[in-house]
């Protein structure tokens, strides 16, 4: 995973195994396989939003928040336990 990340291939990550897991989960996956914290981050957001198409931070962007206690890029098991997620300007936890 990080011969090919350092090589230029885009990792992004994804939930379509069987069991089906999650993105959280598969961000410590990359971690393991060998990715920086911060390059497994990216492979759920900004990254993943470039990929897409989408604006990232960007004045006039549409954005989303979720934060944390404790910095994922320290700890990936982290984003399991986010301690505030607006969606759509609406606070949902």
């Amino acid at each position: 995973m990080r011969a090919a990340h350092e090589a230029g291939v885009t990792i992004l990550a994804g939930t379509d195994s069987f069991p089906c897991g999650t993105v959280t989960s598969e961000v410590e996956w990359l971690v393991r396989a060998g990715l920086s914290p911060e390059a497994a981050l990216g492979a759920v957001s900004w990254s993943a939003c470039s990929y897409l198409g989408l604006p990232g931070l960007v004045d006039g962007a549409p954005a989303d928040l979720v934060a944390y206690d404790t910095d994922p890029a320290l700890d990936a098991s982290a984003l399991a336990h986010p301690s505030r997620i607006i969606l759509r300007g609406r606070v949902m936890l």
